[in-house]
């Protein structure tokens, strides 16, 4: 036999995302113990057992009662007298019964959301899966861990149970020899206190081997749900673009907003230098702006290149070390000069219109 069947995918070692965990969901595979859910309704089940069985008691005795009163069971009118006693009278019995499986019923769901943390929806479930019907894959599912640990899990049920059940009647085994001494109201009581216990201590076992089962469950769906890390670099990309294509559009972006900085370059009034280093436009028109306004700012090559296209359209250029770092470190493109830079700008301009006559 092929070891491998039995292990799981070595490159899986990273703990799921909440994507992979999210989409897991989806495909219907939660973490769900079943022996769990079964054993919680047993028990409920018995538990309301125990506090309805004096209405199905007190309605099965009235059933008997009238049974055994009839004269005639094949007459109809007697039929119909039946069917109107139970219409009327069998009531205890009937809501009994009715709690009895509702509380089956809900306890079913409420452990089943408890565990699921919700409602799940398997829309796979409805379509067709080649993988199903492919004997290849049942062998692997048959000679699978899973089905090793679910072999097991049910020898030690069996085993477990059996002995509980072993126990308790070999403790009982001696009164069961005097029912015929007793009345058969107190032998019924007997039995059925009996049976109460077993079953109890039988329910409790099963919710200890239930939550047995249910911290493995919860262990196999985190490891069925790792990811290697390959996938995780994948679903990043995924959710946050490939790193080339996105490197690529800053480049893009940062290339637009350049090109539309440097055609804001030729309708400045002044360029602002240190004089290599920084480079910084500023643009103020007296009848339409109320403070002046850097369009553009750079280092270095950019710099330079503001350089060149105000040298080219007769763009001023005015050196002042301090101010062309101050502005460069404050202000961003777009921006007007803050209020206790007025004096210095206003210093600049006023300097440029008096040499250049320009507005």
């Amino acid at each position: 036999m092929n070891i491998q069947l039995f292990a799981n995918d070595p490159d899986k070692t990273e703990k799921a995302t909440p994507r992979r965990r999210q989409k897991a969901r989806e495909e219907g595979q939660v973490s769900y113990s079943k022996d769990l859910a079964l054993a919680v309704v047993f028990l409920g089940v018995i538990v309301m057992l125990r506090l309805m069985i004096p209405m199905v008691y007190k309605g099965i005795e009235q059933m008997l009662i009238f049974f055994c009163a009839l004269p005639n069971i094949g007459d109809y009118q007697e039929y119909s007298a039946l069917g109107y006693y139970l219409s009327v009278n069998g009531q205890d019995l009937t809501w009994g019964l009715i709690i009895i499986l509702l509380s089956g019923v809900v306890i079913s769901l409420a452990t089943g959301f408890a565990q699921t943390k919700g409602l799940v929806v398997l829309k796979k479930a409805f379509k067709f899966d080649l993988k199903k019907i492919n004997p290849i894959e049942g062998f692997k599912r048959l000679f699978s861990l899973r089905s090793v640990i679910e072999l097991l899990k049910n020898l030690a049920k069996l085993a477990i149970l059996g002995f509980i059940g072993y126990s308790f009647i070999n403790g009982v085994w001696s009164v069961l020899f005097m029912l015929p001494d007793y009345s058969l109201e107190q032998s019924l009581i007997f039995l059925a206190d009996s049976l109460y216990q077993m079953s109890l201590r039988i329910a409790m076992a099963l919710i200890v081997l239930g939550f047995v089962d249910f911290f493995y469950q919860r262990w196999e769906f985190e490891r069925d749900i790792k990811m290697s890390k390959k996938e995780i670099k994948d679903e990043r990309k995924d959710i946050e673009g490939n790193p080339e294509i996105k490197r690529k559009q800053r480049q893009m972006m940062a290339e637009m907003s350049q090109r539309r900085m440097m055609e804001e370059v030729p309708s400045a009034t002044v360029v602002v230098t240190n004089p290599t280093h920084l480079s910084i436009a500023i643009k103020f028109v007296l009848e339409k702006m109320n403070a002046p306004v850097v369009v553009a700012k750079g280092a270095d090559h950019i710099a330079f290149r503001i350089r060149e296209i105000a040298n080219e359209y007769h763009v001023p250029l005015y050196e002042d070390k301090k101010l062309a770092w101050e502005l460069y470190e404050r202000v961003e493109i777009g921006e007007e000069i803050p209020n206790d830079m007025y004096r210095a700008i206003a210093e600049v301009l006023a300097f440029i219109f008096k040499n250049s006559g320009k507005v």
